[in-house]
């Protein structure tokens, strides 16, 4: 069974039937939807070619570049910047338009419950959609909702407590890229860094191989290329990682993110694991 544990649902972009489309097309069972992120950005040209490079400097010796270009995707104002062109950022996730698309599809979609704790009670949020079927954990984005992690404290104490994993994309800063404060605060807590735990990367991968609790998933085409992929499993283990796209954002397709997974030398259990098994484990109270 194969499950896509992160996928923004833009019908700006990809509408659901061509989600469902692309799924049967690549036999992917089921997908994990979060509310969508920002409005549409399409990266062509300089752009295209910036966003390639970010990861690779991001490992590399030129790291602080890397960093640099990294913290530059979000401005000031609470923007997505794309080298000088801005574009919305909700800050205020919609959970709604995206219950009825579970309801409508109970055996295709999950639901990630968004929470900004700048904006809304997380708590209070979380409470509103936990039990209805279909809804199996909470996102967080501390780094364009420019937050603390320690903001989730509450939120990540709920979730420990009802058995919800927690899918957070961290920051590079002190403290809304602080991964250590949630597993540390709350050991029973299960929570999922994006991308590979960008943008630390591999100072995260020390880190979770020392804790039970704490895995990663391996979504995006823009935060991951060959390199880490092979890296991070690698370092954490098979039993680690949750398969991903990011989708629709960056052109992160079900055949071009799975093809990534099947070029890498893996044990079949190995990739049956990341496909999916990891993922239904994880949402099993």
């Amino acid at each position: 069974m194969i499950i896509d544990a992160h996928y923004h649902l833009e019908e700006l972009i990809e509408t659901v039937d061509a989600l469902l489309g692309q799924m049967q097309q690549n036999n992917v069972s089921r997908v994990g939807l979060i509310p969508k992120m920002q409005e549409p950005v399409h990266l062509t040209g300089v752009i295209k070619k910036a966003s390639d490079l970010l990861p690779r400097l991001l490992m590399g010796r030129l790291r602080l570049l890397g960093l640099m270009l990294y913290n530059s995707t979000v401005t000031s104002d609470g923007r997505i910047s794309t080298l000088g062109k801005k574009y919305l950022l909700y800050h205020r996730p919609d959970n709604a338009y995206l219950d009825e698309v579970i309801q409508a599809h109970p055996d295709k979609f999950y639901g990630w419950m968004f929470v900004n704790p700048k904006s809304a009670d997380p708590v209070t949020e979380v409470e509103r959609w936990y039990g209805r079927k279909g809804w199996i954990g909470v996102k967080t984005h501390p780094f364009w909702h420019n937050y603390p992690v320690a903001l989730l404290d509450e939120v990540a104490g709920f979730c420990a407590e009802k058995g919800l994993p927690l899918l957070m994309h961290l920051g590079s800063g002190r403290e809304n890229g602080d991964y250590r404060y949630l597993p540390e605060r709350h050991p029973q807590l299960k929570i999922v860094y994006a991308h590979a735990a960008v943008p630390r990367y591999r100072e995260v991968w020390q880190y979770a191989m020392k804790k039970a609790n704490v895995f990663v998933d391996l979504s995006s085409s823009i935060y991951m290329y060959d390199k880490i992929l092979a890296g991070v499993i690698q370092a954490l283990g098979a039993e680690k990682c949750l398969y991903g796209t990011d989708g629709p954002y960056g052109n992160a397709t079900q055949k071009r993110m799975l093809d990534r997974i099947y070029r890498l030398q893996l044990a079949d259990n190995q990739r049956e694991k990341i496909l999916g098994r990891n993922f239904l484990d994880l949402i099993s109270a």
